[in-house]
């Protein structure tokens, strides 16, 4: 051993040094070792004559007790390693060292940060002694199984930084030596693991390593189908470059990967899926990607493809602005590979919604690819799309409407158009509807396809279809599918241009009406069954939009068809309560509609035909509806006066009458109450000359009904009297004390009516030369003596409502019995109690 020159120590010394019971002389002596030995060695030969003599005591400090000795140790063989020749020998040194520190199945050291060290050492070592080829003998073969263990266990080291390190020394060592694939399947479970880690850098390192591993199993196609299976899943993940490290490493899988023609339906999930990412750069560099491997693939096979580009020809559908089309060769990996589809089909019943979410977009890109080649699997796919297509969360609905459209832009019409209609006619969901309506809304439009929009017209017209009014959702699908059919048939024909016009047949089989009736019948339905329901008044406004389409006067539609439609309304011969179909249905109609004149007779039938069988809250939602109707009976009907007379008595004596008169019951009751209804709506929207000529008819059972048990009847009763028009005396007489009896009311709202009615009373004194006149204007002052009494008495009622109603009757009493009045204002002696307050009426009015 050479003596210390000039200063500077020997080995001898400085391994004495690190031997020294002493911690301080230790690390002063490892601190010192660069600057002492190494700095100015410039020969191989001196530095390995350095290493052969201090190698086995820089080594034995690597498990010094003291933490700092160790760590001064590694650095010690770091500055010496990157001295030192590329001779194995040191390799077989270093090495079993490492994997006796960090290699063990327990844990050796300790220190977190000096694991992360030795594994930077190990990286070092790869990376100098690195044979690609296997030229220089592929000197990390000999230490090939010691590395592996090491790796094995560090890539389960709780150090997040180990675990990363140690990710990127196997890729390192993946290029450092041919010999990775005597043992990449034992490096697979324990890189794995790391997939779920919650540092996303260390997923990423994962990724790339299984991608890396999967390259050099030869024989186990099991292995890389469990590595496809195990990254997959991190398509999902929340941070993009994770999603990005998926897609390239299946773009090297497609690239690079042994027997990767069997694997394709496996790998093209990792790439497809980068393809619809929402972040840009992600979609661009998969995509880049992408193309390359189709690059490759065509270089393999040119000749087929070559001729397939002759004679291939676009889809009629292209060019669409959303979609591009992908070369030729990605769309034959892809069509090779529609094995695929199985396997995203399970995804897309899956409970997760984000699998379903990623799945659904999967096979968009699938379709894509795939266009007519597509065609054959349309069977399979349309019931798990359709149920796709009612999911409950909205995006994944989105994406199931987005492949619906995509197909109906590259599908054949044929290819799909008899199988829809075979399928909703059985399976009629929401979901089948959207499948349907898309489809049908992005192809292309063809003789074909014009030719069948009566049939897909009348496939809505059917009951089990149109009389679904369970689900809002389903019904604006309803009408969508009624507006986009119009614009087509508009398009056609104007929708009854040189058609002939045939009576709807009991079956109602739409494909023998015209194409407006067919859809006038199903959007009114739409619109009836959505009538008065405030959370779905976006659905009835939509329906009102698509009338006005298919006619911009809706009044002229109803006068065409809807005598038609009445007469579609089946069972209305049941007894049916008010949540029946029929029911619902028939009283939106009314609502909507109204009264015509064109239709005034036909739904007068149908009405009394319901009512007469109908069950007793059946009967209540029917008058409701009449009476809605009642308030718009001038804003349809124009008829003259003498017409009008006739439809209302006439409407009135078969349908409401009959209900007014009193029967035992809470039912009858209720009834009652719904028939007393109409008739206060007439007063409110028929003309007044036309109710007035009516209304004395039922004077003598509207008295009656002023004294009704309930409070709503005497209400709407009050209500019909409260635009009365002179009267002779004995119907005054009929319903003046009633209406006065009804000043005492336990209800406010029949207090104020009655107040007001009283005012409306006046005698028709007829004729001049009538012999009983001035009798019966005597009579008459009688029963206004009482009328003005009570109204007097109940002038200083609190409530400030009903004095001022009282108030105003009182003045048009007044003006309407001047002289009556004038001369009761006489009478009164002057000590009475309302004296002052009529003289303050006279004075007022004269």
């Amino acid at each position: 051993m050479p003596a210390e020159d000039e200063g500077n120590p020997s080995t001898e010394s400085f391994c004495t040094a690190v031997q020294n019971p002493d911690r301080m002389v230790r690390q002063r002596a490892l601190k010192t070792f660069e600057e002492s030995f190494i700095h100015d060695t410039a020969s191989d030969a001196e530095c390995s004559r350095i290493f052969d003599e201090t190698y086995l005591h820089i080594l034995r400090c690597y498990g010094d007790r003291f933490e700092s000795v160790r760590i001064l140790a590694v650095s010690a063989m770091d500055a010496l390693l990157g001295k030192l020749p590329t001779n194995d020998y040191y390799l077989d040194c270093i090495v079993p060292v490492l994997a006796k520190r960090i290699g063990q199945a327990e844990t050796i050291e300790d220190s977190e940060e000096l694991r992360l060290q030795l594994l930077e050492q190990l990286e070092a070592l790869v990376a100098k002694y690195s044979d690609p080829d296997g030229s220089h003998g592929d000197p990390l073969l000999k230490v090939f199984d010691s590395v592996v263990d090491i790796l094995v266990k560090t890539l389960r080291d709780p150090y997040p930084a180990a675990q990363k390190k140690s990710c990127e020394i196997v890729m390192a060592l993946a290029v450092a030596t041919p010999s990775l694939h005597y043992r990449a399947e034992v490096l697979v479970a324990p890189t794995k693991a790391i997939l779920g880690h919650r540092h996303s850098a260390n997923r990423i390192a994962a990724i790339e390593t299984l991608g890396v591993l999967s390259l050099h199993i030869l024989s186990n196609g099991d292995r890389v189908s469990e590595i496809i299976m195990a990254v997959s899943p991190l398509l999902m993940d929340d941070v993009p470059f994770v999603r990005r490290a998926c897609g390239r490493v299946g773009c090297l899988m497609l690239e690079k990967l042994r027997d990767r023609y069997s694997f394709f339906h496996r790998i093209l999930p990792l790439v497809l899926n980068c393809l619809c990412d929402e972040t840009a750069e992600v979609r661009e560099d998969i995509e880049r990607g992408w193309k390359r491997a189709g690059v490759l693939y065509y270089n393999e096979n040119e000749t087929e493809l070559s001729k397939t580009a002759l004679i291939e020809k676009l889809p009629i559908g292209y060019p669409v602005e959303r979609y591009v089309r992908p070369t030729i060769a990605c769309r034959a990996i892809v069509q090779r590979s529609l094995r695929v589809v199985n396997l995203v089909l399970h995804e897309m019943e899956e409970w997760k919604e984000s699998i379903r979410l990623h799945a659904t977009k999967l096979l968009k890109q699938i379709v894509l690819h795939a266009e007519r080649a597509f065609s054959t699997l349309f069977v399979e796919v349309n019931p798990v799309l359709a149920k796709a297509c009612m999911d409950a969360e909205r995006s994944i609905i989105l994406e199931a409407l987005n492949v619906c459209e995509l197909m109906g832009i590259l599908l054949d019409y044929e290819t799909w158009s008899t199988h829809v209609l075979n399928t909703f006619r059985k399976y009629p969901t929401i979901g089948q509807l959207r499948c349907m309506r898309t489809l049908f809304a992005s192809c292309v439009h063809t003789e074909a396809k014009c030719t069948d929009v009566r049939k897909f017209a009348a496939l809505l017209l059917d009951p089990d279809v149109c009389h679904n009014y369970q689900d809002a959702s389903y019904q604006r699908e309803l009408l969508e599918f009624c507006r986009i059919l119009a614009t087509i048939g508009q398009g056609r024909d104007k929708l009854t241009a040189g058609l002939e016009e045939i009576t709807v047949t009991e079956s109602n089989d739409g494909e023998h009406q015209t194409l407006e009736r067919t859809l006038y019948t199903v959007t009114l339905k739409v619109v009836a069954f959505c009538q008065n329901v405030e959370e779905r008044a976006g659905v009835h406004d939509f329906g009102m939009e698509v009338l006005q389409q298919l006619d911009s006067n809706v009044e002229r539609l109803h006068q065409h068809h809807l005598a038609s439609v009445l007469g579609s309304i089946g069972h209305l011969d049941s007894e049916n309560s008010d949540a029946s179909t029929s029911i619902l249905l028939l009283c939106g109609i009314v609502t909507v509609c109204g009264f015509q004149e064109t239709y005034f007779t036909v739904l007068k039938e149908t009405l009394q035909k319901a009512l007469t069988h109908a069950a007793p809250e059946g009967k209540v939602k029917i008058f409701s509806a009449i009476s809605v109707a009642m308030l718009s009976w001038n804003v349809h009907i124009h008829q003259p006066k003498e017409e009008q007379i006739t439809m209302l008595s006439t409407f009135t004596e078969t349908l409401i009458a009959p209900h007014l008169v009193w029967s035992a019951g809470r039912s009858a009751e209720s009834i009652r109450t719904m028939a007393t209804a109409c008739l206060a709506s007439m007063a409110q929207g028929v003309h007044s000359d036309v109710y007035m000529s009516l209304l004395p008819n039922y004077l003598n059972v509207l008295s009656g009904l002023i004294d009704d048990n309930c409070i709503s009847t005497r209400a709407y009763t009050l209500r019909a009297l409260v635009l009365l028009q002179a009267l002779d005396f004995e119907s005054l007489k009929l319903i003046a004390f009633p209406i006065m009896a009804r000043l005492d009311d336990p209800s406010g709202e029949v207090r104020e009516l009655a107040a007001v009615c009283l005012g409306r009373l006046k005698l028709d004194v007829g004729s001049p030369e009538s012999t009983d006149q001035p009798s019966i204007i005597e009579r008459w002052q009688d029963i206004l003596r009482q009328i003005l009494s009570v109204m007097f008495l109940h002038l200083e009622h609190p409530e400030t409502k009903l004095r001022s109603a009282i108030f105003d009757s009182l003045k048009r009493l007044y003006i309407d019995n001047r002289p009556l009045i004038s001369r009761l204002a006489d009478e009164v002696p002057s000590g009475c109690s309302y004296k002052k307050d009529l003289e303050a009426i006279t004075a007022q009015n004269v």
